[in-house]
């Protein structure tokens, strides 16, 4: 990846997750759990919102609404 991030902004909290393994496939992934807060900063709002896309693009996990027409 040879996108620049500027680390000197201060984070909110961090967390550890543990990647999910299963004996057939080995390493499959790690979740990723947002507060209501967290996706209100994001521009969803979490009390009118069901379902939002979630991609990860150029190295960055994404949020998106769904549009319901689709």
């Amino acid at each position: 990846m040879d996108t620049f991030i500027d680390d000197s902004k201060s984070v909110d909290e961090l967390r550890r997750a543990k990647i999910n393994r299963t004996d057939e496939q080995g390493a499959v992934g790690v979740p990723v759990f947002l507060t209501a807060e967290e996706l209100e900063r994001q521009g969803i709002d979490p009390e009118k919102t069901d379902e939002v896309l979630v991609r990860v693009e150029d190295g960055f996990l994404l949020l998106d609404h769904v549009d319901p027409e689709e």
